[in-house]
Parts: structure tokens; C-alpha cells; sequence
């Protein structure tokens, strides 16, 4: 505080003197003259916090006196009548310059101000702390910090509230302030503002509080905690009535009673006055006004049934209490009565009373139009839930539309009305009969079905008539019949075709007989009767009646008899890749071919034959010609390999084919043209002997010269000798 005060006087005698011009005097000559005038008063150095929101700088000039800026020291720069705004965004020092002018006259040298751009360091009070062992009396708290790092000098601007008190603000150039005058029970909010040369200081504030020794309840007397809805409500009281009367507010200050609820007022001490009294909290409660509410009550009674009782107690969730006029329900007499309920005093019922209207109903009995006889099956259509005479309600059983049934109509609870029957009268439906019809062949046409059966019902046949099925046809009586649907089975058995074949014979044989009765079981008759061995011609086969089975034409084929004549072949060169035998056939007609035992065909071609000695049969088609055989075709050709390994199987190489050739001369070679041996088709053959030794298994070569087709023709080629 002493060191605000001397600040203040200092600055305040700098504008006093600010105020007025240097006076000179001149004694010899009486003259007076301004010498110069007085600068401008400037706080410097400035700290402010790198990247803060800076304002523009401020002087104090003396009175009349006209600021003047400038950005450096240069004589040459001309003023700005504006104040220049700091940057903050680089951290460094930037000095700017004031001088005032009053009267014409600029005041000289001009006055710097020094702006530090700090940068934060987030430095705060490490320690900063409530400490009781430092305070000096029983009505103080301690606040100890420890000194922020970065600081350029001890001397911390603060300030503190005691229990939301006015603010005090201070100085000190401690670690330490203690706050005197707390009371027990009362607290001190206690903020560091400022920390000398550290703008970017962020404030920290602390609460100390003085404990109490002892705490106080305050009490009233009896406060209406409970309230219908608008009701004027009593004024809550701000003095206690304990022995040391405690006052305070109230939160709520008013008690509300224009909206329904609970609501909680809560009475709060004078925190200066009472700082150790406890709140007190009064829950108050505002009940809607509720309309009697009667949910036993019948709108209608018949007439004579027992008198319901008015109940005393309405059906609201909290019931409401009262009486009734008149108290007792009379159903003697026809008519509508208004009782009227008017609640006991005391509760929270709104202002218009609650009426019930009963009328008393005559008892009716429920009428209905009759219901037609049906047939057994037919749609019975739900029976009306309204009688005639307007009463509503249900029957019973489940409508049954196979057997006559009474059912009884119950009303709906809370008409006058009886119980009604209504009978439904079921005529089981009769099965139409009809004469079976016979069995018929498939396309015997068939005649009409009757459509009036043989009891009388008239009716429809589906489907159409058809004489080539068997088919069950559906008799639908015609509506209004209590009949079934009946059914008649029309067989129709298909007919059978008899199943003889065609035949071919050979001109001049013996006629085969034509059979009177098929391979299938058809007996019949033929036209013509008898086979023409001499002529080809069609015979018709017509079934004796009643069989089902049509006719049937077959033809007898009269071939040529003793057409094949002779017949001769062509065999392929000898020694050929693929041996070829072809047949040729002297005659007419049609062949079939066949080589050794193998199987006839139609070709006289026989490809990749093996060689030797093969036969060769040709017969005609029909087996009418002797067929003819030749064992004697010869196909020249050379095993490809032997085995001579003793077991009697291939185990000499020759070419028996030329065997018929008695000078025929074999040379056999190794791969190098080295001869080893010569053979005759007429010996056994080389065993892959030479001199006495087996030969390896490979390839070896061989020449012959022989005869065909008159010319004398030389081979060469090679075969493999396994081992």
C-alpha cells in the first residue's frame, strides 16, 4: 500500500508541472520569454505477452497540450497525431517516442517508451497455498506462493473478497499475504494479478475459509407447507426464532402457488451476519384443483334391476371424499336422473360440482328377420350383430352350415334387452345316380350323358365327351338341389395294332402261311389269304370284332434267287503300311462281307489286315444265293519284332508269307551293315544267334527279293529284337 501511495503522489506532481510553460526572466531588460515545454508524462517500460491483443500506447500531456508520436528518434521523421499499436507477434524490445506541443512549442528531447514482447513461458506460482501456522491473529487467513520463475522484480499486484464482500486490491513484493478481519465460517477468495515483468502471468486464485467452532439451525415457527392450487400463500419469514434471532433470504423468496408441484425453499443465513448458521430447507407442495372423477357409476340400468350404490369416494388417484343428492338410485320409474356429488370441505376440488346421468331403460326383446333353409355345405352369411329393434350384440355357437342349429343372441352388456334364439334349418344334400356305362374301343364314339339323374336331380357333365381316353366325368346338380356332385368312369380300352413285320422270301421258295393270330394275341383274317412266292405285294390283317385293334398291312418282299455267281479280290503290295483286301462280286444284288470269322458287313473293303494266309465269304443279303468262301488270300508282310528268349513263343524271326517261293533268299544285318545271317521262308527262321552267341536286343535290318504279280521286286526294312 505504501508503495501505491508514493506512485500516486509522484505522478500526480508530474502533471501539475506538466501543466505549465519553463518561465524565463530577463532582469536588465524587463523582457520574459518560453524557453521550452515540458514533455509529456509516459509509464515505461511496457511489458506485454507475446501474441496478446495490444491497444494503442497512451501519454498524459499537460493541459491544452497536443500529443505528438513518433517510431524512432530520427530528427527527420514527422509526427502522427495517432497513437502507434504495438505489434506482439516477435518477442523483443521496441522503443517508441512522445513529445507534446502547447503553444507552438514541441517539448524536447522526445520521450521514449519501451515496449518488452515477453514470451509465455506458462510460469506460474508453483506453491500457492492456504497457511495456518503463518496467520497472526484469529480473524486472519495466510496466503503463501512461492515466487514465479522469470519475474525482473518481487511485487505482485492482488486482490481479495471476504465472503463475496467488496474488493480490496494490493501490492506486495512478499510471497505472502494475510487477510485480517475473517469471521469463522467465512471464506476469502484471494487472485494474484499481476506478476512484475511477466505479461503473460495467466492469474491464480485461491479460497482460504476460517472454520466454525460451532454451527446453528435456524428454526420458525409452523410455515403451511401445503396449498391448493392459487390459494394466497403465507409470507415467508426472514428472522429465525431461535434465541439469537438468525436472518437471512429465501430461495424462492415468494411461495408459488399458480403452477402445481413440490418445490423446494430453501432459507439462507446472512453470510456476513450468520457465516456459521446452516441453511433450512421447507418443501412446499401446490395441489392442482382436481375434478371428482366415478368410473363405477352405470349410464344405463333396467328398468327393476337392483339400484347400484353411489359411491362415497371418488375414483381419482387420490380419492376425493363427499355425498350425494339424491343418495339412492330409483329404477322403478322410466327416465334420466342427475345425482350431484358435493366433495367434503377441506380438499382441493374444483369449483363446478360432478354430475352422473342415469337413465332407467325399458327391457326389450331383440328381434330378427328369419333365416332360409340351406343345403349342407352351402355359405351360411354372418347373422346380424344389430337386431331389428336396434339392440347390439353377439350369437352363439360358431355358425355350422352342415346340421340344423338353434342360436342364441346374448346383448352387449349395458342394454335392456333379453336373450334370442334363431333356428337355421340344414338339409343334408343326396348323391345323383346314374346307370354305369360299357367299356368302349378308343374312337367307338360315345352317346350323351343324361342330365337328370336316375333320383331326380338335374345337372351338368364336365368335361366334354371323349372317346379316345379313358376319363371320369363330374355331375354338378344345378343350384337350389340339395345334391352332391357325382362322378361316372367311361373306360375306353386303346386299340392294339397287331404286330406282324414285313417279310422277305426268295423267288421260287417254298410260300410261308400267314399267321391268323399276331405275336400280340390279335385274332384276324388276311387279304389275300395266301403268299405269291413269285411276286412282291402288301397283305391286310383285319382283327376278328369285338377287339380292340386295327388293321395292319404288311409287305411280302419277293427277291431273286442264286444272283451271286463268283467272286474275286485285290490285295495290296506287299509289305504295304496298311494292308488292304477288296471283294469283288460277280452278280446281282445286295452283299454282306465277311474276312476270316469276323463279322459281316456291307463294305467289300477290309483295311489294316494283318499278313498271312486269310479267307474271305460273300453271301446275299436276303440268303437267297449259296454264299461263296475263299481260304486261300495271302497278305505279304514281316513281324516287326521277336523274342528269342526260349519259351517256344516268337522266338524265330522270318516271313513265312513267302514260303510258296522256294528261292526266296533273306539277308539280315546289324545297324552297322554287318550281315549275320541269310534265311529261307521255308526254314524256321533266325533265332538272334550269330556264331554261336545272342545278340543284343535292337533294331536290325533285312532284304529280300521275290515275286509278285509277275515281276520280281526287292524290300528293305528293319524289326526289333527283344529280350
Amino acid at each position: 500500500m505504501e508503495k501505491i501511495f508514493k506512485l500516486f503522489v509522484f505522478l500526480f506532481l508530474i502533471t501539475i508541472i506538466s501543466n505549465a510553460h519553463v518561465f524565463a526572466f530577463n532582469r536588465s531588460s524587463n523582457e520574459s520569454f518560453f524557453l521550452a515545454t515540458v514533455p509529456p508524462t509516459v509509464v515505461s517500460p511496457l511489458y506485454l505477452c507475446q501474441n496478446s491483443v495490444a491497444v494503442p500506447l497512451t501519454a498524459s500531456p499537460s493541459g491544452g497540450g497536443t500529443l505528438n508520436w513518433y517510431l524512432t528518434n530520427l530528427p527527420t521523421e514527422i509526427p502522427s497525431a495517432i497513437a502507434p499499436t504495438p505489434s506482439t507477434t516477435i518477442v523483443g524490445s521496441t522503443t517508441y517516442y512522445v513529445t507534446e506541443t502547447i503553444g507552438g512549442i514541441e517539448s524536447t528531447p522526445r520521450t521514449p517508451i519501451v515496449v518488452n514482447v515477453v514470451a509465455d513461458t506458462g510460469a506460474i506460482a508453483d506453491i500457492f497455498r492456504c497457511d495456518a501456522t503463518q496467520v497472526t491473529t484469529s480473524t486472519s487467513v495466510f496466503f503463501d506462493w512461492s515466487h514465479v520463475v522469470g519475474r525482473t522484480g518481487n511485487s505482485y499486484d492482488y486482490s481479495y473478497s471476504i465472503q463475496g464482500g467488496p474488493t480490496v486490491f494490493g501490492n506486495t513484493f512478499l510471497s505472502g499475504q494475510e487477510v485480517f478481519g475473517v469471521q469463522p465460517g467465512q471464506s476469502v477468495t484471494f487472485t494474484i494479478l499481476t506478476v512484475m515483468g511477466l505479461p503473460c502471468y495467466p492469474t491464480q486464485t485461491l479460497v482460504c475459509s476460517l472454520p466454525c467452532v460451532t454451527t446453528t439451525t435456524p428454526t420458525f415457527s409452523p410455515i403451511i407447507d401445503s396449498y391448493c392450487i392459487n390459494d394466497v400463500p403465507s409470507i415467508l419469514p426472514t428472522t429465525s426464532t431461535n434465541v439469537t434471532p438468525i436472518t437471512g433470504t429465501w430461495n424462492p423468496s415468494i411461495i408459488n402457488t399458480s403452477t402445481a408441484g413440490t418445490i423446494d425453499y430453501t432459507f439462507t443465513p446472512d453470510p456476513m451476519l450468520f457465516p456459521c448458521a446452516l441453511t433450512q430447507t421447507l418443501p412446499v407442495t401446490v395441489t392442482p384443483l382436481v375434478t371428482p372423477t366415478f368410473t363405477t357409476i352405470p349410464a344405463i340400468v333396467c328398468q327393476n334391476d337392483p339400484a347400484p350404490l353411489l359411491p362415497l369416494n371418488s375414483s381419482n388417484t387420490t380419492p376425493i371424499n363427499g355425498t350425494w343428492n339424491p343418495a339412492i338410485v330409483d329404477t322403478s320409474l322410466l327416465g334420466p336422473v342427475t345425482y350431484t356429488f358435493t366433495p367434503d370441505s377441506g380438499q382441493c376440488t374444483s369449483a363446478t360440482l360432478t354430475t352422473a346421468i342415469i337413465t332407467i331403460d325399458q327391457v326389450l326383446t331383440p328381434t330378427f328377420t328369419a333365416v332360409p333353409a340351406i343345403c349342407s355345405g352351402d355359405i351360411l352369411t354372418p347373422l346380424p350383430t344389430t337386431s331389428n329393434n336396434g339392440i347390439t350384440g353377439s350369437w352363439s355357437p360358431a355358425l355350422n352350415n352342415t346340421t340344423t342349429t338353434t342360436y342364441t343372441f346374448t346383448p352387449t352388456a349395458g342394454q335392456c334387452a333379453t336373450t334370442t334364439p334363431l333356428t337355421i334349418t340344414v338339409n343334408q344334400k343326396v348323391l345323383p345316380t346314374f346307370s354305369p356305362v360299357s367299356a368302349i374301343c378308343s374312337g367307338a364314339g360315345l352317346a350323351a350323358l343324361p342330365t337328370t339323374s336316375i333320383n331326380g336331380y338335374t345337372g351338368t357333365w364336365l368335361p366334354a365327351l371323349d372317346d379316345t381316353v379313358t376319363t371320369t366325368y363330374t355331375f354338378t346338380p344345378t343350384s337350389g338341389q340339395c345334391a352332391t356332385t357325382a362322378t361316372l368312369i367311361i373306360t375306353v380300352t386303346p386299340n392294339v395294332i397287331p404286330n406282324f413285320v414285313d417279310m422277305p422270301i426268295c423267288s421260287g421258295s417254298v410260300a410261308p402261311v400267314l399267321s391268323s393270330t399276331s405275336p400280340n394275341g390279335i385274332t384276324g383274317t388276311w387279304d389275300p389269304p395266301a403268299v405269291d412266292n413269285m411276286n412282291s405285294g402288301d397283305y391286310v390283317f383285319t382283327p376278328n370284332a369285338p377287339q380292340c385293334a386295327t388293321t395292319k398291312t404288311i409287305k411280302v418282299t419277293v427277291n431273286p434267287s442264286n444272283t451271286l455267281v463268283s467272286i474275286a479280290w485285290d490285295v495290296t503290295d506287299a509289305f504295304s503300311k496298311n494292308q488292304i483286301i477288296t471283294i469283288s462280286v460277280n452278280g446281282t444284288g445286295s452283299y454282306l462281307y465277311q474276312l476270316d470269322y469276323g463279322p459281316f458287313q456291307v463294305s467289300p473293303t477290309f483295311e489294316n489286315v494283318a499278313s498271312g494266309i486269310h479267307s474271305i465269304t460273300v453271301k446275299e443279303i436276303n440268303g437267297c444265293s449259296t454264299p461263296i468262301t475263299e481260304n486261300n488270300v495271302l497278305v505279304i508282310g514281316y513281324p516287326k519284332y521277336f523274342t528269342p528268349n526260349g519259351d517256344t513263343y516268337n522266338d524265330y524271326w522270318n516271313i513265312y508269307e513267302l514260303k510258296d517261293q522256294s528261292d526266296v533268299r533273306i539277308y539280315i544285318f546289324d545297324r552297322y551293315g554287318k550281315l549275320l545271317k541269310d534265311i529261307t521262308p521255308l526254314g524256321l527262321g533266325w533265332d538272334g544267334i550269330y556264331i554261336g552267341k545272342p545278340m543284343p536286343a535292337d533294331d536290325y535290318w533285312f532284304t529280300v527279293k521275290y515275286v509278285e504279280k509277275g515281276s520280281v521286286k526287292e524290300f528293305k526294312s528293319h524289326f526289333t529284337l527283344k529280350r
